[in-house]
């Protein structure tokens, strides 16, 4: 057995993660190729679309991709859309439009008396006839796209997916848009074409497995486990995972933005900067853009990928998607990601020099800090 299938097994294991097959797991490494590549999907689809996303826009690229989804719809196509109801209020005025179309069209966890508004789905998720699926952490929006927005464009990696895990994928939509919970995921056995093994989480509402997932990547890790997130503020768990890796002798390095949209997730990760890097961990912090991904690399042999940001809405509150792969392309082209592409845009953080850090704002991050924990 190979180390990286074995790596992978172990993490799964560990976490309880759904293993499933697919036949191509490929990266788009910019924002515009990724819309280009939906467009395309969902014109030449040839039965059914389904769309799970927190946020479209109504600017250029959302308008673009509903018109394409209600094209389809117009050719006969099943055509399923699930937004949020926070990240997309928007297009509110275009859900009509899209059912007149003929796609059927609903809100994720509508606001009421009786929902938690922290219940939201985080998801960026489009399946094709089954067969073919993205996720990441790419928002249906100009700020993600260099066409719209320049050297500003938010940084971010879609990951397109071929074979059974469209499948898997496609059972975690169908039980966010029936309202489904208490069902597991099954696992999908192999077929003759398949050769990319991947690992699963999410579970039947798409709120477990999340946090395991990430500290089996902490525990299962040898050498090394690269991080990058946008919105840093992990908890206890996962922080004396981390801790704990370094005290293994891993190498254990979180990316995270500068120029944080989010400025109270900013602070409040800050806020606890301190504790990890006297315990060894590396924090970089990626100076030149927004850096949307979500990301890992662990040992150069697996790569997780997905919507789960490092802290608490995503880990127990979002409904997500999460999948890990020992593919060697998309590991390899994850690592360069880290290595060759955000460290030469970040600021390495260092224990002698950060407590007067002229970035630091001491009030803001007690402040943040404790609004997150509540």
């Amino acid at each position: 057995m190979e180390i990286s299938t074995r790596l992978l097994l172990e993490i799964a294991d560990r976490a309880g993660l759904a293993l499933a097959y697919a036949d191509a797991v490929q990266l788009e490494h910019r924002a515009d190729s990724h819309f280009d590549r939906l467009i395309e999907a969902i014109s030449s689809a040839e039965r059914e679309i389904c769309v799970e996303m927190y946020q479209v826009e109504s600017d250029a690229v959302g308008t673009r991709v509903i018109e394409a989804l209600m094209g389809a719809a117009r050719r006969g196509r099943d055509v399923r859309v699930l937004l949020d109801a926070f990240g997309s209020t928007s297009v509110a005025e275009t859900m009509n439009d899209m059912r007149q179309a003929g796609v059927d069209a609903r809100w994720y966890s509508p606001f009421g008396l009786t929902r938690s508004p922290w219940r939201r789905t985080h998801r960026k998720l489009v399946i094709i006839d089954g067969t073919t699926s993205t996720i990441g952490g790419i928002n249906l929006c100009e700020r993600f796209s260099e066409r719209h927005s320049g050297a500003r464009a938010w940084r971010d990696v879609g990951v397109w997916i071929k074979g059974p895990v469209s499948g898997l994928l496609r059972t975690q939509f169908e039980q966010a848009w029936k309202g489904e919970r208490g069902r597991e995921l099954p696992h999908i056995p192999t077929t003759r074409s398949s050769r990319v093994l991947c690992a699963m989480a999410g579970g039947p509402d798409g709120r477990q497995g999340h946090a395991a997932a990430y500290r089996a990547l902490a525990q299962s890790a040898k050498r090394e486990l690269l991080l990058a997130t946008p919105y840093f503020v992990p908890d206890v768990a996962f922080r004396e995972a981390l801790k704990s890796a370094v005290g293994r002798g891993v190498r254990v390095v979180v990316t995270t933005p500068r120029q944080c949209d989010i400025p109270w997730f900013k602070h409040a990760g800050r806020r606890i900067y301190t504790g990890l890097l006297q315990s060894g961990v590396e924090i970089r912090e990626r100076c030149d853009r927004m850096v949307h991904a979500k990301v890992a690399v662990v040992d150069r042999q697996v790569a997780a990928m997905g919507s789960v940001n490092l802290n608490g809405l995503s880990f127990f509150n979002n409904s997500e998607t999460l999948l890990l792969t020992n593919e060697p392309t998309a590991v390899s082209e994850m690592y360069a990601f880290f290595e060759h592409e955000s460290a030469k845009h970040a600021e390495p953080l260092h224990l002698t020099t950060w407590s007067r850090h002229p970035d630091r704002r001491r009030w803001a991050e007690l402040v943040s800090l404790t609004a997150c924990l509540l």
